[in-house]
């Protein structure tokens, strides 16, 4: 193969290694100038700013200026084309796609609504889209919801390829999903038993905030010690040196709550939990500043009893928090020991500890009830848990009889679910075999209207019929193997690698596996994973049309994914690159 080299400025490479002919593109670089927009959030008309003309000047006097007007106009034009190459993406789908959808608020308090779609792709990497962010009038009753969600469905072609929509617990959104449900019955899997996914998030951020709510003043009083520590450089300085007569590390963060974000209220009490010597010792030191805040024995006894509780709502939020949506095997194990842990707090001798824990109860357990099955067949597809893991903790959660009752109800969940997916896969089996029998027909020489051995029966069709019979399901031969054991950190686990390996040993549950993990337990992008304020569109971007924020957002967030592709795209292109540049170089050797 003929390589072209073009003339132009020699340049190093981005890794430094490899020395490249350079070639100035004035369309890429227009380009680079709207993503540089896009991804950082600049005002369009910085392609005026005057020093940043003289800056891109100084680089390329040839650049074309561009006008604010020119800016957002092309922008849109972008927009549209990216848009144009995700729809014939989703059009090669083969399989189905799990949504979120939630609300945004600009600070002149418009709505704005976000539909994001979940899939696993076929290399069998979990991937987003947002795929509309529309500014939504009025009021959000549950047939406006339901109205906008499928027309932003049917307009991505999606209809036929939902899987699950994941929405926080207000009431509008429980009818919207209804009405889904009722108008597109036939288009879900199981006529949309399983399509209503409810916001985990919510609900671990309703019942951690009853945790707080338990500790009355206590928060208020260490809030408020804390500002006027960190407001004071004298103060700050006071506390330090109280900290170090007290043996404790000075620099350790001291943090600061914010109203809206219950994690980080934890975080101030962890914190000052640490330091209750130094705030006790600084107290006595200054009365008249901090007396009458600084908490009793029996409030900072409170604090850290509390504490502890909540660390397990916080460990599990952080789950939402990664740069990755976690899968959905992750979230019944994490759940059954939160409600275990409910129950054990609310046969707690501590009043303290016993009240909030019945506060909690239920608000979970009302989640659990319309919630427990979907996580449970997550983690049922997690081949290190399988059924066996749900059995367990159902046997320590339910006594005995409804523990098994519980089982009954999970594996019928299952039975249904793998019986659907068997008469799909088998229906497109038929159909594509029997397009091949009647492509590959040839008639037999000897036609007639009636044949005289065509009444005989062919007896094998009975022998082939009882050996089907006695074939083992996928299903059982999945819920029969070992368990995979995870030698090292459970946490490096790839789920979906392993079901990539297992597509031929198990085509139907690889294929339901595929679907079921892309499913979203919450619907909280990892930046709000703990607020409980929404998301909020900035200043800039709240001065725009909607249709100019919509392809602001769809394009960072598209632009950021196809990034990602790229890295896992390379990665995986070096790996047997490397092995050939070895070989290669063995040979030269000999």
């Amino acid at each position: 193969m003929k390589h072209q080299v073009l003339k132009g400025q020699q340049m190093l490479s981005q890794s430094g290694d490899a020395i490249a002919t350079y070639k100035y593109d004035e369309n890429a670089s227009v380009r680079l100038l709207y993503y540089a927009i896009i991804m950082h959030e600049y005002p369009f008309s910085i392609a005026q700013h005057r020093y940043f003309v003289k800056f891109i000047k100084s680089l390329r006097p040839s650049f074309p200026s561009k006008s604010r007007v020119t800016v957002c106009k092309e922008i849109m034009e972008l927009y549209k084309e990216e848009k144009n190459l995700l729809y014939a993406q989703f059009n090669k789908l083969s399989c189905r796609v799990s949504f979120t959808m939630d609300t945004w608020t600009s600070i002149q308090n418009k709505s704005y609504l976000c539909v994001t779609a979940h899939w696993i792709d076929d290399h069998w990497k979990m991937q987003k889209r947002i795929i509309n962010f529309m500014h939504v009038e009025g009021s959000h009753g549950g047939i406006k919801l339901s109205d906008t969600f499928f027309a932003n469905v049917l307009n991505w072609n999606l209809d036929k390829k939902m899987f699950a929509l994941s929405l926080d617990n207000a009431a509008a959104n429980k009818v919207a999903v209804e009405i889904v449900i009722e108008n597109a019955k036939e288009l879900l899997v199981c006529d949309g038993k399983f399509f209503h996914v409810r916001c985990a998030n919510h609900i671990l951020n309703l019942v951690a905030r009853d945790g707080l709510s338990c500790l009355g003043n206590v928060i208020g009083n260490i809030r408020q010690f804390v500002t006027i520590i960190k407001r004071s450089p004298l103060q700050l300085e006071a506390f330090e040196k109280c900290a170090k007569e007290c043996g404790l590390d000075p620099k350790k963060t001291l943090s600061l709550d914010v109203a809206t974000r219950w994690n980080s209220t934890y975080i101030m009490i962890r914190d000052a939990i640490y330091y209750k010597n130094a705030f006790d010792r600084l107290a006595k030191k200054d009365k008249d500043k901090y007396g009458h805040i600084n908490p009793s024995s029996t409030d900072w006894l409170n604090a850290t009893n509390i504490s502890k509780c909540l660390k397990k709502f916080y460990d599990v939020t952080l789950l939402f928090s990664g740069t990755s949506y976690p899968t959905a095997n992750h979230f019944f194990r994490k759940f059954s020991e939160i409600k275990m842990a409910i129950a054990r707090w609310c046969d707690s001798s501590d009043l303290v500890i016993c009240t909030m824990a019945f506060s909690m109860r239920h608000k979970f357990d009302k989640y659990w009830e319309m919630n427990n099955l979907a996580l449970a067949v997550g983690a049922f597809l997690d081949p290190r848990y399988k059924h066996r893991m749900i059995e367990l903790y159902m046997s320590k959660m339910y006594g005995s009889d409804k523990a098994e009752l519980e089982k009954l109800v999970f594996m019928n969940v299952i039975n249904e679910l793998f019986a659907y997916y068997s008469a799909v896969i088998n229906a497109k089996s038929t159909t594509k075999g029997s397009s091949s029998r009647e492509s590959e027909f040839v008639p037999h020489k000897n036609t007639c209207l009636v044949d005289e051995e065509e009444d005989e029966v062919d007896l094998d069709e009975l022998y082939a019929t009882t050996s089907n019979d006695k074939k083992v399901s996928e299903l059982d031969l999945y819920m029969s193997e070992d368990l995979v054991k995870v030698n090292d950190n459970e946490a490096t686990f790839d789920i979906l690698s392993w079901w990539k390996g297992q597509v031929t040993n198990f085509p139907i549950l690889s294929t339901l596996a595929r679907d079921v993990l892309s499913m979203q337990v919450s619907t909280v992008a990892s930046e709000s994973a703990f607020s409980s304020g929404g998301r909020i569109v900035d200043a800039f971007r709240s001065r725009l049309k909607p249709e100019f924020i919509e392809a602001l957002v769809c394009c960072k967030d598209w632009k950021i994914a196809s990034e990602k592709d790229l890295e896992i795209e390379i990665k995986t292109l070096s790996e047997p690159m490397n092995d050939v540049d070895l070989e290669d170089a063995a040979a030269i050797g000999t």
